[in-house]
């Protein structure tokens, strides 16, 4: 298929968009327009400033002006890049690479898709996926005693977590893979969280973001840490959110030791 970007509503009614690479993987997104004539502007900004220069701030060398690509190393989730407009606004973002040559495929799939076309799903009768605000950050903590859906509800959706290696090193990329359907069919573009349980202060951190494929597949990585210093064993599990039939829905947990 083509690249292209598709604007559409999240959960809170915002506007946003992302850029579909001709794989169907996403590899940018855009911050929430409270207008759609924002959104549509923040695209044609994405497109307008495209080929700009790449700024790896991962090695020491001589910073330049915007409209540029900033490539930085992110902890969490590993190398990742954002696209500054002149005015300095980061316009698009991506999720975490392994590497700093994935990063950088990742600026090339936006270079070669300046002329790519507009997906509006706000005007379009295709059902716009409902997902949650973005958040800034790839690390955040949310209350473990959060209310599950009804079994009523959990059986109309699943959310499966495929099984994870028993052991890894830690500093190594972890992939998190798993699959969101409702009965025999995926569920594309939905919005899945991996957390790790913390029992000692029942907040759970979120360890990885990111979305759905067409078939309702995901494949979220991050870089693997001990959990705790006296403890090298995590409890992990994904979630979603935002659907209006399943407003919490998790895997089962899975433990995993990191050294």
């Amino acid at each position: 298929m083509a690249a292209k970007y598709q604007v559409y509503k999240d959960v809170a009614g915002k506007f946003r968009f992302r850029l579909k690479a001709e794989n169907d993987r996403i590899v940018a997104v855009s911050q929430a327009y409270e207008q759609h004539e924002g959104c549509m502007n923040g695209v044609k900004s994405v497109q307008s400033n495209c080929n700009a220069e790449i700024e790896d701030m991962t090695i020491e060398g001589e910073r330049i002006p915007n409209p540029k690509y900033q490539v930085f190393y992110d902890k969490t989730c590993g190398f990742r890049f954002h696209l500054n407009a002149r005015n300095g606004e980061i316009i698009a973002a991506c999720e975490g690479y392994e590497t700093k040559d994935g990063c950088l495929n990742g600026i090339k799939a936006v270079q070669a898709s300046c002329d790519a076309e507009i997906e509006d799903l706000t005007v379009s009768p295709k059902p716009v996926s409902s997902e949650p605000v973005m958040e800034e950050n790839t690390i955040a903590t949310v209350a473990s005693t959060q209310t599950m859906s009804a079994p009523s509800e959990m059986a109309k959706t699943k959310l499966e977590l495929y099984k994870l290696p028993e052991q890894i090193a830690a500093g190594s990329v972890i992939h998190f893979k798993g699959k969101l359907s409702k009965g025999d069919a995926g569920i594309p573009d939905a919005y899945i969280r991996i957390y790790e349980h913390d029992r000692s202060f029942f907040l759970d951190g979120i360890w990885a973001h990111g979305y759905t494929m067409e078939d309702g597949t995901f494949d979220l990585g991050c870089i693997a840490k001990a959990p705790h210093f006296w403890d090298d064993s995590a409890r992990v599990f994904a979630q979603y959110d935002g659907a209006e039939e399943v407003k919490h829905l998790r895997s089962d947990f899975q433990k995993i030791i990191i050294k």
